[in-house]
């Protein structure tokens, strides 16, 4: 089977967008109403250019978040860790605080085994972390498929 890249959604990084360029305009418009300067349209298009920019940079250099192939799942955070298909026994769908993530069942003679009320007792802890969720919640907000169809997904791909 080929490998599936699991993308952002173009519409976070729209929103993102949207939202610095509504600030940098706001911030321009206090600036020129408290200074008096007249120049506020270059101020606004200077701002309204380098914010989205790096955003758009920014988009293009992160955008792939999971890489599914026949073996192994890579999650891309703020650090990468990887999922090897063959100790894990299902993937399923829930939510945690309103955030909907994948979680993991591992086989029970594997090292990651532990039961659901030890992984719901560090819950909190694994959420702040670097590696958010890891190993045993994968974090599925804002992608560019549901929870379920990627659950479906890797659920396919387990032997």
């Amino acid at each position: 089977m080929k490998e599936i890249k699991i993308n952002l959604s173009y519409k976070v990084w729209i929103s993102i967008i949207l939202v610095a360029v509504l600030a940098i305009a706001g911030l321009t418009w206090i600036r020129f109403a408290i200074t008096g300067n007249h120049r506020i349209l270059d101020g606004i298009v200077s701002g309204c250019m380098v914010i989205p920019t790096f955003l758009i940079v920014e988009y293009i250099y992160r955008r792939t978040r999971l890489v599914i192939n026949d073996y192994s799942l890579t999650v891309r955070t703020q650090e990468e860790w990887v999922v090897q298909f063959e100790g894990v026994d299902s993937f399923y769908v829930d939510k945690y605080k309103g955030k909907p993530y994948i979680g993991i069942r591992y086989k029970d003679n594997t090292e990651e085994a532990i039961t659901e009320e030890e992984i719901a007792k560090n819950r909190k802890q694994r959420s702040k972390a670097a590696l958010q969720g890891y190993p045993y919640e994968i974090y599925v907000r804002g992608l560019s498929k549901t929870p379920q169809e990627i659950c479906d997904l890797l659920n396919s791909r387990l032997s």
